[in-house]
């Protein structure tokens, strides 16, 4: 079959012009791919042997089969074909290759021309510049490569890097074209220099926005469902109503971190089924959310079919410190990732292009000499030289073909010496409307739509639109792409600029007064055609507004903004577009700077505490408080001073209390006695929470709780929450505190802090452990650990693990309770006081009933040195807990003088206080050392003490305990009969502890609980000195069994 032009299934294959076409699409292929293609096409049905294919395609040089396997496959995935399964080309095992589609003869003029006639004018010209694609077929193949390794479950990323100009969106764009006819799945995004570092990971939400808008869309919403909830919170328009509610328990607490991984996930679960292709474009205009997703998604060790392909500009992110670079070196020096640096197109590639464009070999060998030699083959030169000669008319088409008529235009000194010359020219050769049309389009980014130049021009859209249609399907400066609708309902064309190039040099022809004019308009604009929908586009409107000098907007919208950051869980951008919006306060009208000035870091400090980054936090209120006081504001001084108190108590709370009473003195200056009691009352509280009991400063708290019982205002109702869980935990009144813990949580819902969250819900874990609880504590901090674990919290993980460990502790499994500490503790994690206080007050109890002394006391030691050394304050919530392991700790040594004078400071703390369990154990403790000493007078009165509280107040963890050293005591005596009594009465409260757990928690099987199935053996079985030693030697198990 000899016919130059064959045609076989989509496919058209012109032999003389070795091009191959696909519909009115050429496709790229390399020269020995191409080769192969001609050999088998040309011979269908019929076997054709490696051999004959080595022989005629690598006729001049000896290679070996790998070279033939390496050209097949780059063969099949341009033409989308399965080995296991094909359509084209069929393998012959050990032999060779047989092509087995259908092949007849074609014209490819005519089909040329049939899908021109369907085609609109504007798409039209697209599509032919799409035909005139050449070179790259050596990064074509890297390409290809990487690809094949990524369908291998290598995951692939690949930075093609260049000047501007150089053709990186043109590579993507060639090797998007064969990778989409294979089936790939592909999520392009691109990144806005308009949003520049601001808006966390808007190129890839936008991404997946328009994939789930698809043919594809329904299945890729689901996975998004399942695996990456937090991002599909991110796309409001996907989820009804009734989503709404539940997504917004789904999605609390979470983090950049969490957004992160499932974001991972999500590509791994889809690149199960089919491989992804991810495209990252102009990463140097990239917000540093999705750098990070780049870099998260290359170093997983996951296998996964996935190839990302990210383009930047060197040259830019090494001037502006943008970190692709970086994490590009990082990802490279780790073998996570390869480089493909583009050069310019060579002169052969250039006379290729010009023969596809004027379609004649003669005129481009004619043409290219001039053309190179001005351009030195940089790509968007030629291209833009080319389109600037025809539209000068020195280029020129009729009946003989395309031929050149103005010799001088064409001369060397008459062309544009470089590409910004070249530029410039075009734009000077547009017309008055034209340029001017354009210019305002470059303010609205490198997409726009005409319905926002209209607006801008005021005139009509029907009119504005037709021009950017002419001038598309001219080729001229800007494509077609696609529709735009506004909420409004207004639809217009949109368009862009064939590069950034052209819109960085008509806006910077905009004058002034003029630039920010436009911005004005085109924030106006939009925020019309937006209405009610206009947050969704806030870091636009801000922008323009910003520079249109509207600064009042600019500063609602930035603050909106930070808002859907946050929202996006992340803290750094959100914290970025207030510090813009503080940038502007000096543009504000002076009556208006101070007030503004403080809300905004009021709002940032917040914003950094949500994210769990206290020093930020504490550096803006320490600014709110010095702006405060600069500006004689004593009300909004001494509120600092309150947020300060509070805040220090997680960072260094040795100066909880100062900021407090500094907060107290200067309320005085306030006529104003409710506001002054609730400022008393946080001072009240700390004291309760950092120095103990003291009813005077229970009632001022008290009081203060009140006063804020109906505010509105969300760290007021926060703070009401704490207090009245200090007080009502301390007061023993365990219900109250639980009620306080549960409002606090949801508020703590509410503001996505996940570390408030877990806080309280430590505290009513505790509470629930006191009062009996044993399985709701066990659910419930279950639960808050798997959403810290999934939001990647780490203060709440940790925190988590300590009270799970605390209830490990409680039912004797000491093993498992020391290993949660030490897997919690770290330096981050104890850099929280609270955490440090809970974490090594468990490990000292734990390593103190396993007999590991020298551990134990190490971490009494360093407990002591961060109070007495460091002056660091422990809660009065830990406290009792540290007194009473001292104890025991003594008791274990066999220093029971020490251990006395341990319980006397342990009980005196305790008497103190309305805090009854620890009372009773303090009675308890007491009573277990005069055992020791043989002093059973000593020991029945107090025990007696403990008994009488006990009969009152109920009080099951305390009880089991004293009725057991009760046994031991009348064991002690001889009293057999009294010791059995007794520690039936522990066992039956042991059994109604176990109750409360679920019938298949595994803490049913801890030690703890076996005492239920010994009740009375060792008081009838095991002669006279077990429970005697069980006083001595309190819950000394090493086991881990749960």
């Amino acid at each position: 079959m000899r016919t130059d032009a064959l045609a076989f299934g989509e496919f058209r294959l012109d032999r003389a012009n070795a091009l191959l076409w696909r519909g009115g699409e050429r496709i790229a292929l390399a020269p020995k791919p191409f080769e192969v293609l001609c050999c088998l096409v040309g011979r269908p049905g019929e076997l054709v042997t490696k051999e004959e294919l080595l022989d005629t395609v690598w006729s001049d040089l000896h290679v070996s089969e790998s070279s033939l396997a390496v050209a097949m496959n780059a063969l099949r995935s341009a033409l989308g074909d399965d080995r296991q399964s094909p359509n084209y080309i069929e393998t012959v095992t050990r032999r060779g290759y047989r092509f087995i589609a259908a092949v007849t003869t074609a014209e490819l003029v005519a089909l040329e021309r049939a899908v021109e006639e369907e085609a609109s004018p504007a798409e039209r010209i697209v599509d032919r510049r799409r035909q005139w694609r050449v070179g790259r077929a050596a990064a074509l193949e890297m390409l290809d490569g990487a690809l094949q390794l990524a369908r291998t479950g290598q995951r692939q990323v690949v930075f093609i890097t260049g000047e501007a100009g150089i053709g990186k969106t043109t590579l993507v764009q060639m090797a998007l074209d064969r990778i989409e006819r294979q089936g790939l799945g592909v999520l392009h995004c691109g990144c806005n220099e308009l949003f520049g570092t601001h808006e966390a990971f808007l190129p890839l939400i936008e991404a997946l926005n328009e994939r789930c808008r698809s043919k594809e869309g329904a299945s890729l919403l689901a996975s998004i469902r399942e695996h990456a909830p937090t991002w599909l919170a991110q796309m409001p328009g996907f989820l009804g109503e009734a989503d709404r509610t539940a997504f917004q328990h789904e999605v609390f607490g979470a983090t950049r971190e969490r957004m992160l991984r499932e974001f991972a996930d999500l590509m791994e679960s889809l690149a199960a089924a089919r491989p992804w292709v991810i495209v990252l474009e102009d990463m140097h205009w990239s917000d540093f959310a999705t750098v990070d997703v780049l870099s998260r998604l290359a170093r997983r060790d996951r296998k996964a079919a996935i190839l990302v392909l990210a383009t930047y500009r060197p040259m830019e992110v090494a001037v502006g410190g943008h970190p692709v670079r970086a994490v590009h070196q990082d990802l490279r020096i780790h073998g996570h990732a390869s480089e493909l640096a583009l050069d310019r197109l060579t002169g052969v590639d250039v006379e290729r292009y010009l023969a596809l464009r004027f379609s004649s070999a003669d005129f481009a060998r004619e043409l290219v000499e001039r053309i190179f030699a001005r351009t030195g083959g940089q790509p968007l030169f030629v291209t833009s030289l080319v389109d600037h000669l025809v539209a000068q008319g020195a280029l020129v088409e009729d009946d003989a073909g395309w031929r050149l008529v103005r010799e001088e235009a064409a001369s060397h000194d008459s062309m544009p010496r470089d590409l910004e010359g070249m530029i410039t020219q075009q734009i000077d050769h547009l017309s008055a409307d034209e340029r001017n049309l354009l210019e305002v389009a470059s303010a609205a980014g490198a997409e726009f739509s005409a319905l926002q130049v209209a607006g801008v021009l005021d005139r009509p859209l029907l009119e504005v639109e037709q021009m950017c249609e002419d001038l598309a399907r001219a080729g001229r400066i800007i494509v077609v792409d696609g529709l735009t609708e506004w909420p409004s309902g207004e639809v217009s064309g949109r368009y862009a600029f064939q590069h950034a190039l052209y819109q960085e040099a008509l806006y910077q022809r905009l004058a002034p007064a003029r630039r920010t004019k436009t911005h004005a308009s085109l924030g106006a604009g939009l925020e019309r055609g937006y209405g009610p929908q206009a947050p969704e586009i806030a870091a636009v409107l801000a922008r323009h507004f910003e520079l249109g000098r509207d600064f009042p907007k600019a500063m609602l919208y930035l603050g909106v903004a930070a808002e859907g950051s946050a929202r996006r869980f992340s803290t750094r951008e959100a914290a970025n577009y207030l510090s813009r919006a503080l940038e502007l306060v000096p543009h504000l009208p002076p009556e208006f700077q101070v007030a503004t000035r403080l809300k905004l870091l009021l709002q940032r400090a917040w914003a950094w505490r949500a994210g769990g980054d206290f020093l930020n936090s504490l550096q803006d209120l320490s600014a709110v408080l010095a702006h405060a006081a600069e500006n004689g504001l004593v009300r909004e001084e001494v509120n600092a001073l309150v947020d300060l108190s509070r805040f220090c108590l997680y960072v260094d709370r040795r100066q909880s209390l100062p900021f407090a009473e500094q907060a107290l003195a200067k309320s005085r200056t306030i006529d104003d006695a409710a506001f002054g009691a609730l400022v008393q009352g946080n001072v009240a509280n700390l004291k309760l929470m950092l120095r103990g009991w003291d009813r005077e400063n229970a009632e001022l708290s008290e009081q203060a709780s009140r006063l804020i019982a109906d505010s509105q205002d969300l760290s007021m109702r926060l703070r009401r929450c704490s207090m009245e869980m200090v007080l009502e935990y301390l007061r023993a009144n365990y219900p109250a505190c639980c009620a306080a813990t549960s409002r606090g949580k949801q508020l703590a819902r509410q503001v996505g802090d996940v570390y408030l969250f877990a806080l309280y819900e430590s505290v009513e874990a505790f509470a629930q452990i006191y009062s009996g609880e044993w399985g709701r504590a066990q659910s419930s901090v279950v639960a808050t650990l798997a959403i810290s674990e999934r939001n990647a919290n780490p203060q709440a993980i940790a925190l988590c693990q300590l009270t799970i460990g605390w209830l490990y502790s409680e039912v004797e499994e000491y093993g498992s309770a020391a290993r949660r500490g030490e897997e919690a503790l770290g330096p981050m994690i104890e850099a929280n006081p609270f955490t440090f206080f809970v974490g090594r007050n468990l490990l000292a109890r734990a390593y103190v009933r396993m007999r590991n002394l020298a551990l134990a006391r190490q971490h009494l030691d360093a407990l002591e040195r961060r109070m007495e050394v460091d002056r660091v304050p422990m809660e009065s919530l830990v406290v009792p807990h540290y007194r009473l392991t001292w104890c025991d700790y003594w008791i274990a040594t066999g220093d029971l003088d020490r251990a006395e004078s341990a319980a006397d400071q342990f009980h005196k703390v305790t008497s103190a206080a309305p805090d009854l369990p620890f009372l009773v154990l303090s009675y308890d403790v007491m009573a277990r050392i005069a055992l020791l000493k043989h002093d059973t007078q000593t020991a029945s009165d107090n025990l007696s003490a403990a008994i009488s509280i006990i009969r009152h107040a109920g009080l099951p963890q305390a009880a089991w305990r004293v009725y057991r050293t009760a046994a031991a005591l009348y064991e002690s005596l001889g009293h057999v009969q009294r010791a059995a009594k007794w520690q039936g009465r522990s066992g039956r409260v042991i059994a109604s502890l176990a109750q409360s757990l679920d019938p298949g928690d595994p803490l049913r099987s801890a030690s703890l609980f076996d005492a239920i199935r010994d009740v009375g053996t060792k008081a009838t079985g095991r002669g006279s000195a077990s429970l005697f030693d069980a006083v001595r030697d309190v819950g000394t198990k090493t086991t881990g069994r749960v």
